[in-house]
């Protein structure tokens, strides 16, 4: 968890020493993992595209930031989300 915080930190352009926002931040990350596992997505923290989902979740989750940069975010972690959907290498195994 704590390499996903410093990497979406830095996404979000706050400083790895700064520590007043990480609660909030480490609550967006945990939502994302729930979400992405709702919709039947294997979540591995280490797959770069598992992680963008996470970063695009948050960034358009996260405070008071550019509307338009929120919009973005969120088009971008809905479309990450839907192509992975369709993969059968990320679709959560039901038969474990």
């Amino acid at each position: 968890m704590e390499k996903l915080l410093k990497l979406v930190k830095l996404s979000l352009s706050i400083s790895e020493e700064s520590i007043i926002k990480d609660d909030e931040i480490k609550l967006n990350i945990k939502s994302a993992i729930k979400d992405i596992e709702r919709q039947g997505i294997r979540v591995d923290i280490e797959n770069p595209l598992i992680i963008s989902a996470i970063v695009m979740y948050v960034k358009g989750n996260f405070g008071n930031t550019d509307i338009k940069q929120k919009e973005y975010s969120l088009k971008a972690y809905n479309s990450l989300c839907c192509n992975l959907s369709l993969s059968t290498d990320y679709k959560e195994n039901n038969n474990d």
